[in-house]
């Protein structure tokens, strides 16, 4: 659909001399430095991400849910984000990135707030007595959740858009790569928090360690207080970005034409993918458990160098993607997760002992995260290249809502395969991926192929 220039328009003249083709040094910094703030409201708003993974199913579990009540506490953020993605993604080229950066961290600080509320507790205000219970502490902790899709969902929309429109230049590739290594950091960096408080007020003399609801609420205070910090940023240091998007469709031949309809095929792709990964992920830890060793610790070892390199590794390999093309590290990354996912089952036949089948366990996570790393960069920068600026918003937001789709129907499916046969989920995600990376090869063409872009590797 035919869609007018805003009347930003009139501005173009102005500021055509911002970002010119001919993008001198100067401007390639403030594009840059534009881009390191925007990576720091990430990482400070994403310091919940990793730790509520392994957390939430350990504290809910102190409330005798169900394991269909665990189950919904991670599918309702995957659906929040699918809600929220097309709509968002399309105001975004109306009304501008900003204000929906800002949304979405103002929302996961209410999130954090209400997880850190999510527990019983007793209050005397006077002559009113209030008093929670483990009935609400459950509810809190789905409400949290369903916040906390939604706000997740609409900042890292956002942050994809904004990172395509400062990246053009740069190389879209690398940049993409710090935008996606930002959040994985930021959830490292809420591991390294939550360590010590865990010591310090979860120790139990007769248990050991133990997440108790004292740790739970302290952990979430500090998370809540981080992403304060990331929405005073997000006000303040991040630079509305739209007019960058107007300056480039003016300046592309086929700026005005609607979405490639490659970006559809693209979709298709990312929804059966993710679908089988993500889904996947969910039971990986319950089969090594029952298969391999029941020692978290031992567990948790074998993924600690995968975590480092989602952490640090990301703006780097990024760059590959810049150099040879989005599909190679694409259909590599699928490929490579799609054999590691097919050794899992068999690391207790081929490795007898606990300790070499943890090494080995070790060194697939760390191969599949080194490709990955790589792929999901180009994955977001062949986005990127398929929209132009005045849709990249709606581009951004349909890519996302193909994963959130993936993300809610993925566990469903791959759950009743694991209730059939332990090994089914492994052996039907490295079937899907092989054929997601055959499809990528063969029904995707590279708009970066087509069309040279000026790479500036310092960033």
């Amino acid at each position: 659909m035919q869609q007018t220039i805003p009347r930003e328009s009139s501005e173009l003249p102005a500021l055509a001399g911002i970002v010119s083709a001919a993008a001198h040094p100067v401007e390639a910094s403030e594009a840059r430095l534009h881009l390191q703030r925007l990576q720091n409201v990430i990482r400070f708003a994403s310091l919940a991400t990793s730790i509520i993974v392994v957390a939430l199913p350990i504290y809910s579990g102190n409330f005798n849910v169900s394991g269909f009540e665990k189950g919904l506490l991670f599918a309702i953020p995957a659906f929040m984000m699918a809600i929220a993605r097309p709509v968002i993604g399309r105001s975004m080229d109306r009304y501008g990135r900003k204000p929906f950066l800002s949304l979405g961290v103002g929302i996961l600080f209410v999130s954090m707030a209400l997880f850190a509320l999510a527990r019983e507790f007793s209050l005397q205000i006077g002559s009113i007595s209030l008093r929670a219970d483990a009935s609400f502490a459950v509810a809190m902790l789905f409400v949290a959740r369903t916040i906390q899709g939604f706000g997740l969902g609409t900042m890292l929309l956002a942050a994809y858009t904004i990172t395509a429109d400062l990246a053009r230049r740069s190389g879209r590739g690398s940049s993409f790569g710090y935008t996606e290594e930002a959040q994985y950091r930021g959830g490292l960096y809420g591991g390294l928090i939550a360590v010590p408080i865990l010591l310090l007020f979860g120790l139990d003399p007769a248990h050991g360690l133990r997440l108790n609801q004292t740790v739970w609420s302290l952990i979430f205070a500090l998370y809540a207080l981080g992403a304060l910090l990331a929405f005073i940023l997000a006000l303040r240091a991040v630079p509305e970005t739209r007019r960058y998007a107007l300056i480039e469709a003016q300046r592309e031949e086929h700026a005005r034409q609607a979405i490639d309809p490659q970006l559809y095929v693209l979709m298709g792709i990312v929804a059966l993918t993710t679908a089988s990964s993500y889904g996947l992920a969910p039971f990986i830890l319950t089969f090594i458990q029952d298969h391999l060793t029941q020692n978290v610790f031992l567990i948790a070892m074998a993924y600690v160098p995968a975590a480092l390199i989602w952490a640090f590794l990301p703006s780097r390999l990024g760059r590959i993607a810049d150099r040879v093309g989005r599909k190679p590290p694409i259909a590599v990354g699928l490929t490579t997760s799609g054999l590691f996912s097919l050794t899992i089952p068999f690391l207790s036949l081929l490795f007898p002992s606990v300790t070499p089948a943890i090494i080995a366990l070790m060194v697939f996570a760390t191969l599949e995260a080194i490709c990955y790393a790589a792929a999901v960069p180009a994955e977001q920068a062949l986005v990127a290249d398929m929209t132009g600026g005045q849709r990249r918003g709606t581009g951004f937001g349909l890519y996302t809502l193909a994963q959130s789709t993936g993300q809610v129907i993925g566990p469903l499916i791959m759950g009743a395969l694991y209730d059939v046969d332990r090994s089914g989920p492994f052996l039907a995600n490295a079937v899907i991926l092989v054929i997601g990376s055959l499809m990528v090869l063969t029904l995707l063409r590279d708009p970066a192929r087509r069309r040279p872009v000026p790479v500036n590797a310092g960033h």
